[in-house]
């Protein structure tokens, strides 16, 4: 095979006569061809969506990246040809990966041998192309004849992610082949090896088939009669050697494959890469990969480049990309509604990780209810299939993102689950990911079932309007969905794992910016940069991404631990570990959108992956806070997804400021792989820890002693988890002083008190009614962004002034934790903005409203301290009564000595 390239520089003609050169392999944008970007209405649309006013008024586009330049629509690239081709030589025209495509040779139009969005396009042009041709390339990226809104809603295409972007990627150039040739060569290897071949000829003759792989036991070699077009031959059953390494987790394991066909004096051969393993339903309904149990720690991928605004097409980069993000524990990728490109399958082969690519199909309405569309999937679903079959990391495959279908779409959606099966059975299938968001159930034909609920019953922690367990029950670290697949496993037997967990936005640190130097700017980025100094927070600005990335962290920690927690669970998708630039900027990523981990603790990958591992203990919290009065019971069990069975002793221990100060030993015991094992239980009596804290103290009498946050640490063998937990004291009674008016409204006695020049609490209980000008907040950060549910409020966490002396009886750091759950779920006040509060509940980046629940002042010659968090509601809290404790005491102290100044008129407003 001979390949000459058409690299270089093509004449490009838009649909409005624009013409001029173009450099190809490109794109129009990477040109700088194409027209201004503009807002055109909603950029995003979904039941859900919302349009705000605050993120669409302005002149530049809000709510995504801007493309420096844009263009959709036909763009005709014309060229000479200028080499010469042998007559013996068959000649196809290969672009590896484009939009929808015609090809015209000397005005002749060429009919494709194959060619989707999804895989690359070839052409015969064997008698049509000579030296002095011209070559003319249609490209449409408005895709007329093509299920146009599912591929624009589609990360294939979307502005949202990658661009619509028009022109040539990858492989580009005219292959010469033999007059009879190997067209293609699929192997599916597991304890034996099938070898599928075609064989494209232009006549009909007997050829020797010469087979050879450094995994067989021995070559194979035998006559074949060729026929005119294409002949296939199935080789099958092939011996494996005893020693073959199988393709697994993080292993990438790859053998050679040598195919040659010989004719006489003539002889063509092809080399092929593959991996041996085998990856199916274990029988019980769980994943299993090379006969073991796997549990799936995937990431969405929504095609987010925006320097090239599409997908890389070189190996080396989608190694670059993928080991970033195994550095975090990942070991599937699930491409949102995209299939990426040869590249990427190679890479993820090499590093041992799995992929779960996607029909070019966002349609939550009407799915395959179209001839178009159910022609154009089924074309890009066989093709993805039979291109793509030789990659061992290739695993699964949904046929889009969050479909909805009517029952015709259905059944015609399981004959393509037939068709999957029929033309490979050695992955797994399902008819879509959160198809009917969940609302259906399961779908009885898919292999597999991915959803963020079954039916109304939840299978992560957070949805949309802040519902789920994370921001409406205790913390704790017991939380599973058992309940959900034990409903679920009725009327469902096949492998489950959750969706698009996660979605904790991120505020955006504002350094990214000048990473922009190629196809996109991030004027949504500026614009909030804009409104932040506006609002003078330009200097607090990096605290406030620090705060806002350190909860989300936790939360993703809660999702992930309940996820390992479930019983029969196969895994958890994540949404997502790298920042969304669209759909209202959804910035919930430890990593930015150039996929570099952000400049801050919270992104540390070691953090993030001490959680999101194989062999992790779990130990099961029934809450974090306590008193010294109680004991901590609390079973511990090991999720081992390893390959290995592992045998260990339970170790345990409390530190308090990194010395131990209590530790123990549990039983042996033996964990076996693909399981969740009970490896022991601990028992603490508190009383003696805060105890023993007590005796190590310079000043044992201080109540800041008493209450104490404490590590928890769990080892067995080489694997170890932390939990924090709290210890206050149960004798520890809030008592207010008689010279502190406490009162729930600003009355009459609070102005007279502050007129005395006394001081005035006021707490008014936590309610939309008793504080008029506030908003509900929030445990957890704002849910994906206010762009796409911009019913939700907006509150991101808390960002604490730890070192005020109203904490000295209660431990806490600068940012929102487990003990601060009652407190955080009241209500926030929405203050001036001179107003600096002791405990800030953070806004979205789509208001940026200054707002707090704790904040003191001077009003008329006396002091005030105001709290909306109704903490006199919450005493059952150990917690709540430690910080009530511990504002009484500031009260009557002489630090109580407020910076801000209001008028009662001022505080009347705020109320």
């Amino acid at each position: 095979m001979t390949f000459l390239n058409l690299n270089g520089n093509w004449n490009v003609t838009l649909s409005d006569g624009t013409s001029m050169a173009a450099s190809l392999p490109g794109t129009l944008d990477e040109n700088q061809i194409g027209h201004a970007d503009v807002y055109n209405a909603k950029l995003f649309q979904d039941e859900n969506y919302v349009e705000n006013e605050s993120l669409t008024k302005a002149a530049a586009i809000a709510t995504r990246f801007t493309r420096n330049f844009t263009y959709e629509g036909e763009a005709v690239y014309t060229k000479i040809f200028e080499d010469d081709i042998p007559a013996d030589k068959r000649a196809f025209l290969d672009i590896e990966r484009t939009r929808a495509l015609r090809l015209y040779i000397d005005d002749n139009k060429v009919e494709p041998v194959c060619g989707t969005l999804s895989t690359p396009y070839s052409f015969e042009v064997t008698g049509l192309l000579k030296k002095g041709s011209s070559i003319k390339l249609v490209v449409d990226n408005s895709y007329k004849d093509l299920p146009r809104e599912c591929i624009l809603y589609s990360s294939a295409a979307t502005d949202e992610t990658q661009t619509n972007w028009n022109g040539i990627l990858g492989i580009f150039g005219v292959r010469l082949e033999e007059d009879a040739f190997i067209d293609d060569a699929r192997i599916y290897a597991d304890t034996t090896a099938n070898v599928c071949i075609g064989i494209n000829s232009n006549h009909q003759d007997i050829y020797t088939l010469c087979i050879d792989s450094d995994a067989f036991e021995s070559p194979i070699t035998k006559k074949v009669v060729v026929k005119i077009g294409t002949t296939r031959i199935n080789i099958e059953n092939i011996k494996l050697k005893r020693n073959v390494k199988k393709w697994d987790e993080y292993e990438g394991n790859l053998y050679d494959l040598s195919i040659s066909l010989k004719c006489k004096d003539n002889t063509t051969t092809i080399n092929r890469r593959y991996g041996i393993r085998c990856f199916e339903d274990d029988g019980k309904g769980h994943l299993c990969l090379n006969k073991r149990r796997v549990f799936l720690r995937s990431e969405a991928n929504c095609c987010v480049f925006p320097e090239t605004g599409h997908a890389p097409m070189d190996v080396n980069e989608w190694k670059k990309v993928i080991s970033t993000y195994t550095s975090y524990g990942v070991n599937c990728l699930r491409f949102h509604s995209h299939c990426p490109p040869k590249a990427a399958f190679t890479a993820a082969d090499e590093l041992g990780v799995l992929m779960q690519p996607e029909l070019s199909n966002w349609n939550p309405r009407d799915a395959f209810s179209t001839e178009i569309e159910r022609n154009y999937y089924k074309k890009e679903l066989e093709e993805i299939i039979l291109t793509y079959a030789n990659h061992p990391s290739f695993v699964m495959l949904t046929f889009g993102n969050e479909l909805q279908m009517d029952d015709e779409s259905l059944k015609y959606m399981h004959k393509l689950i037939d068709r999957c099966h029929e033309l490979d059975c050695t992955r797994l299938y399902a008819i879509g990911s959160n198809v009917y968001y969940g609302a259906k159930g399961c779908d009885e034909k898919s292999d597999f079932y991915t959803s963020m609920m079954y039916h109304q019953m939840p299978l992560r922690a957070t949805f949309d309007g802040m519902r789920g367990y994370l921001n409406n029950e205790y913390p704790n670290s017991m939380a599973n969905y058992d309940a959900s697949m034990e409903e679920l496993r009725k009327k469902y037997s096949k492998p489950v794992f959750s969706f698009e967990v996660g979605q904790y936005e991120v505020l955006p640190d504002f350094d990214e910016i000048n990473d922009f130097n190629k196809v996109t700017k991030p004027d949504n980025y500026e614009l909030i940069k804009e409104k932040v100094i506006s609002k003078g927070l330009k200097d607090t600005w990096k605290q406030r991404v620090e705060a806002t990335g350190e909860l989300s962290l936790l939360c993703y920690r809660q999702e992930v631990e309940a996820a390992l927690r479930t019983k029969d669970f196969s895994g958890i998708s994540l949404l997502g570990l790298q920042d969304f630039p669209g759909q209202g900027t959804a910035l919930v990523g430890m990593l930015n959108s150039h996929l570099k981990s952000k400049p801050y603790s919270f992104a540390d990958p070691k953090r993030f992956n001490s959680f999101f591992r194989q062999v992790l203990p779990l130990v099961y919290l029934e809450k974090y806070t306590y008193t010294n009065a109680e004991r901590l019971c609390a079973k511990v069990k090991l999720a081992n997804y390893s390959s290995l069975d592992l045998t260990g002793e339970l170790i345990y221990s409390i530190s308090k400021d990194g010395k131990v100060i209590y530790s123990s030993t549990g039983s042996t015991t033996t964990s076996k792989s693909g399981d969740l094992t009970d490896i022991g239980t601990i028992e603490i009596d508190l009383c003696k820890i805060s105890s023993k804290i007590k005796d190590d103290s310079k000043n044992p009498e201080k109540i800041s002693e008493c209450n104490s946050q404490l590590e928890l640490k769990v080892f067995f063998g080489d694997s170890s988890n932390s939990y924090p937990i709290w210890i206050y004291d149960c004798e520890n009674v809030a008592k207010r002083t008689d010279d502190v008016y406490e009162t729930k409204t600003f009355d009459k006695k609070a102005i007279e008190v502050l007129k005395g020049g006394g001081k005035v609490y006021l707490t008014p209980d936590a309610s939309a009614k008793c504080i008029k000008n506030s908003i509900k907040s929030t445990f957890s950060t704002d849910f994906w962004s206010v762009g796409t549910f911009a019913s939700q409020e907006g509150s991101m966490g808390l960002l604490i002034e730890d070192e005020h002396p109203i904490f000295k009886a209660f431990p806490t750091g600068k940012y929102t934790n487990y003990q601060w759950w009652p407190m955080a779920s009241q209500r926030a006040m929405i203050l001036p903005d001179n107003i600096k509060s002791i405990v800030t509940v953070l806004d979205s980046y789509a208001y940026l409203r200054n707002m707090g629940m704790l904040f003191e002042c001077n009003c008329c010659g006396g002091k005030v301290l105001v709290s909306s968090m109704g903490l006199h509601n919450l005493t059952q809290y150990p917690e709540c009564r430690a910080l009530l404790s511990g504002i009484y005491a500031y009260l009557s102290s002489d630090e109580f000595a407020p910076d801000n100044e209001l008028t009662p008129e001022d505080l009347e407003k705020i109320l």
